[in-house]
């Protein structure tokens, strides 16, 4: 089974660049209605939705904290390799 690690440079590239080509498309397209909101008034001057944005950052960061957390202490281990024990 191939992996990232394993495509060629070219194929790699190729991709990062379609990515990017489909970013730009995008922001393209929705420009125009980004520019037209009146963000301010919508989300930073009323307290309902401030709050709300607020507490949805505070779990993200909660929710990633405990990401890394986990992937600190509990690494995952590779099933595929045996493992280095050298018992007699």
């Amino acid at each position: 089974m191939m992996t990232e690690n394993e495509l060629p440079v070219a194929l790699q590239y190729g991709l990062i660049g379609l990515q990017l080509l489909a970013l730009a498309v995008f922001i393209y397209v929705i420009w125009p209605y980004v520019r037209s909101e009146a963000w301010r008034k919508k989300f930073i001057e009323n307290k309902t939705a401030r709050s709300l944005i607020i507490v949805f950052v505070l779990i993200f960061i909660f929710v990633y904290g405990l990401g890394a957390f986990f992937d600190y202490f509990y690494p995952l281990e590779r099933l595929d390799i045996p493992a280095n024990n050298s018992q007699p």
